[in-house]
């Protein structure tokens, strides 16, 4: 049974983000010190340690059962804690990870609070709109299903990071300035300004001296992060079945970009995801092994992404798809970083192809040569 008092910080702790939630800190008069060094709050420091590492293995921060103030303060405290220790290790793919994470798991959890009532759904939505200083009207439809009204200078302002063609404004409900939205578009959007909001100042400067005294809690984060690389590769990628690709390291400068994006919940325009999910599915990945490379991006949806994924590859129809070619990735601006190879060849599964037979190659050579070396010392 939750402890009597205890529901407006158990509110505090799941939004760590609110203004409110900071302010409730300051005035629990906990200094920054006392939160580094003071043994009363070692749970919220192994909390925020805690916090990164599930933002790296799971890409969400768990939401605990909260029963008492205590605990309520405990988790609020580990927040500002976890996005010190984020700043302190200063690698940029967990910061854009950490956010990312802390922004899905409030959008989840605004979700699962505003689904308990009318009243409920329309405190939240309000709540959050004020937060972020956005001006909404409110209406119901039919089945109590809440419809947002807000001005398309804020839309536009949160939704720019969007790339599903479905957020474009043209495909929108636009009315004397303002756009419909249902309740869940409208706390997606919502997210979007929560990651906004926690990424702004990150990484944080924070002093040496500082870093230097929590060494105990990043160490063990670096050392996660560095197992990460190893298993996932620099230019590659592994999913969770254990399947490797071939050889990443021979993919075009173009599908190793987007790769990169899309391992660091980056959200790419369609034209991008059609062009590496083809490219895949061309050099032999199954449509589940590509559905997991799309678990970090801000917008997954297993169902809808199962069915791009699915048409792309020819299973639910009669045209299986080739990767666009390098002039149609020009054209939608998805051809970057090219290299002297880029030069010899029109499409990325010509270059693919080519980096094997030259990597190869020198295999072959090496090879030669240690042969060679032997029977010389011979």
């Amino acid at each position: 049974m939750m402890e009597e008092g205890v529901k407006e910080e158990a509110r505090l702790c799941f939004y760590p983000f609110l203004s409110a939630a900071s302010n409730y800190v300051e005035a629990s008069g906990v200094t920054l010190d006392a939160l580094i060094t003071a043994a009363a709050f070692e749970r919220a420091r192994l909390r925020g340690k805690e916090r990164v590492r599930e933002a790296i293995r799971e890409g969400a921060i768990r939401k605990p059962v909260i029963m008492r103030t205590a605990q309520a303060e405990m988790e609020l405290l580990s927040y500002p804690f976890a996005r010190i220790l984020v700043s302190c290790i200063g690698n940029a793919h967990l910061v854009r990870r950490y956010a990312l994470s802390e922004a899905k798991s409030a959008y989840n959890k605004l979700l699962e609070d505003s689904s308990t009532g009318a009243s409920a759904d329309t405190d939240i939505i309000y709540g959050m709109a004020q937060e972020f200083e956005i001006k909404i009207d409110l209406s119901r439809l039919p089945h109590e299903h809440v419809q947002v009204q807000m001005s398309f200078v804020d839309y536009l302002r949160f939704t720019s990071n969007l790339r599903d063609k479905r957020w474009k404004l043209v495909n929108r409900g636009l009315e004397k300035g303002q756009v419909k939205l249902r309740k869940g578009e409208f706390l997606r959007i919502i997210q979007e300004a929560i990651y906004a909001r926690i990424s702004k100042d990150m990484p944080l400067d924070v002093p040496a001296a500082l870093c230097e005294s929590i060494r105990k809690y990043t160490t063990d984060i670096e050392v996660e992060l560095e197992e990460r690389r190893k298993k996932f590769g620099d230019s590659g990628f592994e999913t969770s079945s254990g399947f490797r690709v071939k050889d990443p390291s021979c993919f075009p400068p173009c599908i190793t970009a987007i790769l990169s994006n899309l391992k660091d919940g980056v959200n790419v325009p369609h034209t991008a995801r059609f062009a590496v999910t083809a490219f895949l599915l061309n050099i032999g990945l199954t449509v589940d092994e590509i559905i997991e490379i799309y678990k970090n991006s801000p917008d997954f949806d297993e169902e809808r992404t199962r069915y791009q994924v699915v048409h792309i590859a020819g299973e639910s129809g009669s045209t299986k798809y080739t990767a666009p070619s390098c002039s149609t990735m020009r054209t939608y601006g998805n051809c970057v970083d090219s290299d002297d190879v880029c030069e010899k060849i029109n499409h990325p599964l010509s270059y693919y192809k080519l980096k094997l037979k030259q990597k190869q190659k020198r295999k072959e050579e090496q090879q030669d040569k240690s042969k060679e070396k032997v029977k010389t010392e011979k």
